[in-house]
């Protein structure tokens, strides 16, 4: 009885959905075969005659406005998760180089999180976060949200802009995001040997190259003439007591290996041959001095193919 109920609904179910579509298509379509009727009176070609045809028999047919719709939210789904505006990018300008390590106060944040929507509701947190200002930071609010923040990052002319995190090892946030939760996408994280306070010879951050040019995806803007001619090659990382500005030195790609992840050294000589190494492998010929008395970052990111890295060197210059 109960198995007979439900078939019985199940059927109800599939026949009121059927006849909303039907219904639903005779509208849809019906405005494109009096499109098409329009130009086939005006032009006479027979395009147009079997245009008015296929959408007058698309008028009784539920299932083709039922793909229409579905293409519909697949675009809709792609443009949401995988378009990037070019207005995301960020550079970096000589109002976020001021020397403004302090936090904001209220009045300044909440000025700031009007333009720079602070406070949002966007799901994608990568979007969220590459939209705030990292002048107007506020480390206290971020770690209210996420103990792990280290730090903040930005590199001029892409969409890096984002808080780093860390843990004590360098696979959770390969698959984890920064609420700690399972994800794909993972989050922009230090190197776990590496001190909070950037005093290491080598401060090392991760992140994915993603296909919506979130994360690290974007770096691959560093690897082009235009960026390399264009911008004025500054890296800032903000922590909570401290901003740092760093330029870019060294870009490459090389097959995944441990040389360049290497974060202290037993001497100064050892370092100047490890730093000549990375400039010497650059694509590009940045004229910039690196000796051992230099403090850098390294950015670490997969290559398009997922089977070599993308690498960025930059020093410390003030």
């Amino acid at each position: 009885m109960i198995k007979k109920l439900f078939h019985y609904l199940f059927d109800c179910l599939e026949t009121g959905f059927y006849t909303i579509c039907l219904v639903l298509s005779n509208g849809f379509f019906f405005y494109f075969y009096i499109i098409s009727l329009f130009f086939e009176k005006v032009f006479k070609l027979s395009i147009f005659k079997k245009g008015t045809n296929y959408f007058k028999s698309k008028q009784k047919d539920p299932v083709a406005f039922l793909m229409i719709v579905l293409v519909l939210f697949i675009g809709i789904f792609l443009h949401t998760y995988l378009y990037v505006d070019n207005s995301e990018i960020k550079y970096v300008d000589e109002e976020i180089l001021k020397d403004e390590t302090e936090e904001p106060t209220v009045q300044e944040k909440t000025i700031e999180s009007d333009k720079e929507t602070y406070t949002s509701n966007e799901i994608n947190l990568y979007r969220k976060y590459g939209k705030m200002n990292i002048n107007s930071i506020s480390f206290d609010e971020l770690r209210s949200e996420h103990d792990n923040i280290v730090a903040w990052i930005m590199v001029d002319g892409t969409n890096v802009n984002y808080p780093i995190v860390q843990t004590t090892d360098n696979d959770f946030y390969l698959n984890h995001d920064i609420t700690k939760q399972p994800k794909g996408s993972g989050w922009t994280f230090m190197d776990y040997r590496n001190s909070v306070n950037l005093d290491d010879s080598n401060t090392i951050f991760y992140g994915h190259n993603l296909l919506n040019k979130t994360a690290f995806g974007s770096l691959s803007n560093v690897f082009t003439d235009k960026w390399f001619q264009n911008s004025n090659h500054y890296i800032v990382v903000r922590t909570p007591n401290e901003k740092h500005v760093y330029q870019v030195f060294s870009c490459y790609y090389i097959d995944p290996e441990v040389y360049y992840l290497q974060t202290n050294f037993y001497n100064n000589n050892d370092y100047q041959v490890f730093l000549d190494t990375l400039k010497g492998r650059s694509n590009y010929n940045f004229g910039l001095d690196v000796t051992s008395s230099d403090k850098i970052i390294t950015l670490s990111t997969c290559t398009d193919d997922n089977k070599g890295r993308k690498v960025i060197h930059a020093k410390m210059i003030e």
